[in-house]
């Protein structure tokens, strides 16, 4: 394995370790400080019907991904059912959300359901590409949304003036709407140099966006209901903070964002005791990522085992032999 040498290579990798040096500066003084039965105290005055509205909103950023790869594998006109897409999303998205690089973790469970049923590996690679989209698009959006419109009270939490939170949300809409346009407009293959990109139809565009703005906005949700009132911002100021601290976390490449999302929160919502936050984030933590993730491995090694049985195994045999004969049939006319 080589060691990345060019400026470009190391820049990712020296942003990454910046940024982990930072989250730990934040946070190991308030470690050091903390009352953990404070934190305890804390997990316990948590309401019921939060976390009970939280799980419901889990339940609903995850059918929207399912329903979601469903349409993408209409799309591709695959051998992937819809069924076997949606199962796929169930795995794959809080497999990779948890254990970090998302498109390649989440795209190796994709890569085994879908191979299983002889899709060629560089279909899986386009779908594994449209089933990363919805968040980015998301997270890009919102963020811009939220500083246009609360740019007021978002610009005293980020640290900077109003003219610049507000600049900053129009230029990423301006971008989103640039995007839009090429989308609407290309007609054919985009060229980026020696780059060749075949850009989504408008119609699976409108459904990514759609997509992206329920997963983003039900994950902030689900922390937001956590709050306690007495230090929890406007919800569209929130949702600023909320994706900030997630593209924090993403841009350390930590498994999750782990300890990069807690310190960004923590700078961000200072108001906010530190036993009371951590608390709060233990719990988001648990219902969105923790008990999708437990659910996942479960079904995957369930699926796996299933898998084996000589039945299954022979009618994987038998699809083999069938694709091949067509395939030989293909390359005979």
């Amino acid at each position: 394995m080589q060691f990345p040498t060019k400026p470009r290579q190391l820049l990712p990798i020296v942003a990454a370790v910046a940024i982990i040096a930072l989250a730990g500066r934040v946070l190991a003084p308030m470690v050091a400080q903390m009352s953990y039965a404070k934190v305890v105290a804390n997990l316990h005055a948590i309401k019921a019907e939060s976390l009970l509205v939280g799980a419901v909103l889990v339940i609903v950023l995850y059918s929207a991904l399912a329903i979601y790869e469903a349409i993408v594998a209409r799309t591709l006109a695959g051998p992937v059912s819809s069924r076997r897409a949606m199962l796929g999303a169930l795995l794959a998205a809080p497999i990779g959300h948890v254990l970090g690089w998302g498109a390649v973790s989440g795209g190796a469970v994709r890569y085994r359901l879908y191979r299983a049923v002889l899709m060629r590996p560089i279909d899986i690679g386009k779908f594994v590409l449209l089933a990363a989209m919805p968040y980015p698009l998301g997270l890009g959006l919102l963020l811009g949304v939220s500083l246009v419109m609360q740019s007021a009270a978002a610009a005293p939490i980020l640290h900077v003036s109003t003219e610049l939170a507000r600049g900053t949300g129009l230029a990423l809409l301006a971008l989103h709407a640039l995007y839009l346009t090429l989308i609407v407009n290309q007609r054919g293959p985009l060229r980026v140099g020696r780059l060749v990109l075949t850009l989504p139809a408008p119609p699976l565009t409108a459904v990514q966006y759609l997509v992206g703005v329920i997963e983003v906005s039900a994950g902030a949700s689900v922390l937001y209901l956590l709050l306690p009132a007495s230090i929890a911002p406007p919800f569209l100021v929130f949702l600023g903070v909320y994706v900030l601290s997630i593209l924090a976390g993403l841009a350390s490449s930590v498994p999750a964002g782990l300890g990069v999302f807690e310190a960004a929160l923590v700078t961000l919502l200072p108001a906010a005791q530190k036993e009371q936050l951590v608390a709060i984030v233990f719990a988001y933590r648990c219902l969105l990522e923790v008990a999708p993730f437990v659910i996942a491995v479960t079904t995957l090694v369930a699926y796996e085992a299933w898998w084996r049985l000589p039945r299954q195994r022979a009618r994987h045999a038998e699809l083999k032999r069938a694709h091949d004969l067509e395939r030989e049939r293909e390359l005979g006319d």
